[in-house]
């Protein structure tokens, strides 16, 4: 709610854990939806704020991941473990804190969009923050036990399981949104055909394509992919998205002879091109990439995800009976043969995503914070 004496636009903070990242991709398409004469957005990079937090934490994942992935599963959603959690941020994060809070301050934020639990529970558990209104997007198809039951404004679902179990945790009722996972503006609206997109990119405009993602940080063992699809390649092409894994891009020209129909892509900023261009996505279920592969309803395989939240949003798309599994790199060819056979799979498949799809997401979480911030609705 804008206070006395505090004109347009409003100064909105929009804080992410890194970039690049499925949190910073959301956080840029509500951006995007925000009026600047209504509200000017600041983004905010919390591994910018906590420098050395940051890397530590993002390393120690990884770590996790690739030595012990039970136990990150194990972490990650179970109850006991969150219950310590929070006896431990009631005592911390309030110190912690202070650091982002005086960021805030000194900027003259009027509120808080963030699209990661540990920026909500920073805000809601420091007495600077707390007079701020605090809107959580959520970035996967499940609600994890972090997610602060209290001092939001408005949650942000991505479908009715994920805000029942908000609302089990204690989030108001009232105050949860099913909006579906923002994407940004260039996945919505028209699209180039399917050759046109190949055209542009310099791809061979009638063969069957591939898209191989990683997500952000080009993760999930992708060489291995690219690998197991050669025998394919000619009756197929594939692009592979590396993300910001420039290695595996490097690795890919020294190893891979497959040039003519095989691309590894280094990081790009308009990844909506290549998902039009696309038959088939394989990938990491990553929320932000699923929401982006729904929005353009192509057909996705699950591939290589990570334990935790992937996983969680794996199960999502078995119940809903939305994606195949390719449990290992030479599970990939079959199931793209069966595809090659017979189109008609993936019309269906196609459909079934567009049906759960949100395009306009972004959208609507913006309608829903103007809204807020101006009066014109209930808190």
């Amino acid at each position: 709610m804008e206070t006395p004496g505090q004109g347009y636009p409003l100064k909105v903070a929009l804080i992410y854990g890194a970039n690049p990242s499925g949190h910073y991709a959301a956080a840029k398409a509500v951006a995007e939806f925000l009026p600047p004469s209504i509200i000017e957005p600041v983004f905010v990079d919390l591994s910018e704020v906590y420098p050395n937090f940051g890397p530590f934490v993002a390393k120690t994942y990884l770590q996790l991941l690739s030595k012990t992935p039970a136990v990150w599963d194990y972490v990650y959603d179970n109850d006991f473990v969150a219950l310590a959690a929070s006896a431990l941020r009631e005592s911390l994060v309030p110190l912690s804190s202070n650091k982002l809070a005086d960021l805030l301050l000194k900027r003259n934020i009027s509120a808080v969009v963030s699209t990661q639990a540990l920026t909500s529970v920073m805000i809601t558990k420091n007495s600077g923050l707390a007079r701020l209104p605090l809107f959580s997007v959520l970035t996967d198809f499940c609600a994890h036990s972090y997610w602060p039951p209290k001092g939001v404004s408005a949650y942000f679902a991505p479908e009715k399981a994920a805000a029942d179990t908000l609302k089990e945790k204690g989030a108001p009722p009232e105050r949860i949104f099913i909006t579906g996972i923002p994407v940004r503006k260039e996945f919505t609206g028209p699209q180039p055909s399917k050759a046109e997109a190949r055209k542009a990119l310099g791809l061979s405009p009638k063969l069957f394509t591939v898209l191989i993602t990683g997500g952000s940080r080009g993760l999930g063992n992708l060489f291995s992919a690219a690998q197991a699809i050669k025998p394919l390649l000619g009756r197929i092409q594939a692009a592979v998205l590396c993300g910001s894994n420039r290695a595996l891009c490097r690795q890919a020209e020294k190893e891979l002879d497959a040039k003519k129909f095989l691309r590894f892509v280094d990081f790009t900023e308009s990844p909506a091109l290549y998902y039009a261009a696309a038959d088939l996505v394989v990938g990491k279920p990553g929320g932000v990439t699923l929401a982006e592969t729904m929005a353009l309803a192509k057909p996705f395989i699950i591939y290589s995800p990570l334990p935790g939240q992937e996983e969680r949003n794996s199960s999502f798309l078995r119940r809903h009976k939305l994606a195949e599994t390719a449990a290992s790199p030479d599970r990939l060819p079959p199931l793209i043969r069966k595809h090659l056979a017979a189109p008609q799979s993936l019309a269906l498949a196609s459909r079934a995503l567009a049906a759960h799809a949100h395009p306009h997401a972004a959208r609507d979480i913006a309608a829903k914070i103007i809204q807020v911030l101006t009066g014109n609705g209930a808190e």
